[in-house]
């Protein structure tokens, strides 16, 4: 399923949410959230469980280690027969969450971002992100919450490469097979700010965001395959690095509750992210190619920018006093 489909597919069940959010109004004796509309104080104790499924298109950061790669091994210009591209990713993410008194909040969030386009099978983007934090939302009127927060990230990107390219070099045409495979880690503390409207007791908006300023540490192995008169050569390559992983991600939500224990988010999500290669080492079969590409990589940089549309299924429990 292409990204229009998915679009499609989404203001398809949108729309069947809200007519069912409008029958419920109707139908007032079937639902009690609906009974009454007036903002009522916030439970003691509440659990949430949440799956929030997303479409997004975007730039991932090995599209800059792509270029670079090409870059030294066709030494001229580049013909590539699979493109560098902004592609479709998939996003898929499980949220626990604990509120007293909505207010003091624990957050627990596992998100996985993944190639999602036509090339899919032959550029292998996931990243693996774990969040842990907490935080303190103070009600400055009764549908107005003002929120910040402080979470632990964990985060971790997987690519792997399997395409053709064709150079040209002294007049003369080839092709080379690149397999590459690297790993980007990254962790650190995360801060947050947030908004919470809650004009109705089945109607809120959230929005948010969250500051990301961590160093980590990339991986990454090529090997290409370049036919010759002399046979099949093969060019290793190796890169280690250090980096600051620095940026924003801004999230804006609606929200529709259907019961007390029941509701759905309709949302946007927009990661803005900068890489900069601190200390940056590469290695290959040319002494003189592995000081000028390392020299270069120390001035370069890679971004993780998409845009997601989401939807968001909650479900949740509140205890009283004496739950604890």
């Amino acid at each position: 399923m292409n990204l229009s489909q998915r679009y499609l597919f989404l203001a398809i069940v949108l729309s069947l949410f809200i007519v069912s959010g409008f029958t419920n109004l109707q139908a007032r004796e079937t639902d009690n959230i609906h009974e009454k509309p007036q903002l009522i104080d916030p439970d003691n104790h509440r659990f949430y469980f949440r799956y929030v499924l997303g479409a997004a298109r975007g730039q991932i950061p090995e599209r800059r280690l792509e270029t670079t790669d090409s870059i030294l091994f066709g030494q001229s210009r580049i013909y590539q027969l699979t493109p560098l591209y902004n592609g479709d990713l998939d996003l898929g993410q499980l949220e626990f969450e604990y509120r007293y008194k909505d207010k003091f909040r624990f957050f627990a969030e596992n998100r996985t971002v993944k190639d999602g386009g036509d090339y899919r099978d032959i550029m292998k983007f996931r990243e693996f992100q774990k969040r842990v934090g907490v935080g303190y939302f103070h009600p400055v009127f009764k549908f107005l919450s003002i929120g910040v927060s402080i979470r632990d990230a964990n985060i971790k990107q997987d690519f792997r490469s399997d395409y053709l390219n064709l150079y040209k070099l002294d007049n003369s045409i080839f092709y080379s097979s690149p397999s590459a495979e690297s790993q980007l880690r990254t962790k650190g503390w995360v801060p947050g700010i947030h908004i919470e409207i809650k004009p109705l007791r089945w109607f809120e908006i959230h929005l948010g965001r969250m500051y990301y300023h961590m160093g980590g540490d990339l991986s990454r192995t090529s090997l290409n395959f370049i036919p010759s008169t002399a046979g099949l050569l093969y060019a290793p390559l190796n890169v280690q690095s250090d980096f600051l992983y620095s940026g924003v991600q801004d999230k804006f939500d609606i929200v529709f509750r259907y019961s007390t224990w029941f509701a759905t988010k309709w949302g946007y999500t927009r990661d803005n992210i900068n890489i900069k290669f601190n200390q940056y080492y590469m290695t290959t079969l040319d002494n003189q190619t592995t000081l000028l590409m390392t020299a270069l990589g120390r001035r370069s940089s890679a971004k993780l920018d998409f845009d997601s549309v989401n939807f968001t299924v909650e479900f949740s429990k509140s205890f009283g006093e004496g739950a604890f």
